[in-house]
């Protein structure tokens, strides 16, 4: 399994003497959407904020799944809650795109049951977690790679961090490992599920350059259909939820065919010329509002599906939690 090209993540390699702080004021668990995302609004001077980052090479448990996902954003949502958290995001990534290369599109997406055509953009979701993390270490926040946590305890008012390479004492710690959350947090509430995108071999001609993020209801459950842009090139990418049901974390399951068979491909008949070549898969949160669990005083296990669509606002009101 490999990454999109586009989201191939910064290396992330670490000096294997830095030694871990003896004491922070928070700890944040993981650097992913939600972590880095986190440091970034609550990084200031006198805070010291330290995330643990361990991002092991190919990723072999699939657990980094914002790497995995399509990285499309659309902010206008019936739910209010939906809404705040979507456009919060939106326009976090309009403000940095002049200065830094997401690999942004605008797009559309296209209801085909209601007829809606709803204005959303598509963004490298590695290289949005990257701008969070450079900027966040540049308004003073530390991150330590090629750290596992173990788990965490009480210690007096605060909390006692156990790493792969010793311990960290914080006033305050986040758990914001995706996935991985439940393997260090019992206590996290977060449904886990799995996520899989087809990467096509369709060519994206010129007059297919403009086609929208289209949703196409099938059974119960329905399949979607966009571009990417992917190392510079557009890409087509399917994707699903409750046509077939998947419950294999175990790796890839290659269903296109009965995707195709059970609706989509009558609907959308031009995929019927496609072959797969590439299937990327992640285990993710179902929920895809914020799920906070607090176990313990000062503890806060965060978790969120589609995080990336929802960056900036997690970021903020996790920081506002930890910042009180």
């Amino acid at each position: 399994m490999t990454d999109l090209p586009a989201d191939l993540p910064a290396d992330t390699t670490t000096d294997p003497l830095v030694t871990l702080p003896a004491q922070a004021d928070v700890v944040i668990c993981g650097a992913g959407p939600i972590g880095a995302a986190t440091a970034y609004y609550l990084a200031r001077p006198g805070l010291r904020v330290v995330v643990l980052n361990y991002d092991p090479p190919g990723d072999p448990a699939n657990l980094a799944t914002y790497r995995y996902s399509g990285g499309s954003l659309r902010w206008t949502w019936p739910d209010p809650v939906k809404r705040e958290m979507t456009t919060e995001t939106e326009k976090f990534i309009r403000g940095a795109a002049p200065h830094v290369d997401l690999a942004m599109l605008q797009n559309t997406y296209h209801l085909l049951h209601t007829g809606e055509l709803i204005p959303a953009l598509n963004v490298s979701a590695t290289r949005l977690v990257e701008l969070l993390r450079d900027q966040a270490e540049e308004r003073g926040a530390q991150f330590i790679d090629a750290v596992a946590v173990t788990g965490v305890r009480p210690d007096g008012s605060g909390h006692m961090v156990e790493t792969t390479r010793g311990t960290v004492r914080a006033g305050r710690v986040l758990g914001a490992m995706g996935a991985a959350n439940a393997s260090v947090f019992p206590q996290s509430s977060a449904a886990p599920e799995k996520r899989q995108l087809f990467v096509l071999d369709l060519p994206v001609p010129p007059e297919r350059e403009q086609m929208p993020h289209t949703i196409v209801p099938v059974g119960d459950g329905f399949g979607y259909v966009f571009l990417k842009l992917v190392d510079d090139r557009l890409r087509v990418l399917v994707g699903q939820e409750d046509i077939v049901e998947d419950d294999d974390t175990s790796g890839p399951v290659d269903h296109w065919s009965t995707i195709l068979d059970r609706g989509l491909g009558e609907t959308l008949p031009w995929l019927r010329e496609a072959h797969v070549d590439e299937i990327l898969w992640g285990v993710d949160t179902a929920q895809k509002t914020l799920v906070v669990d607090e176990p313990a005083a000062g503890l806060l296990i965060a978790n969120c599906g589609s995080a990336i669509r929802s960056a900036a606002w997690l970021g903020r009101t996790l920081a506002e939690r930890l910042g009180a």
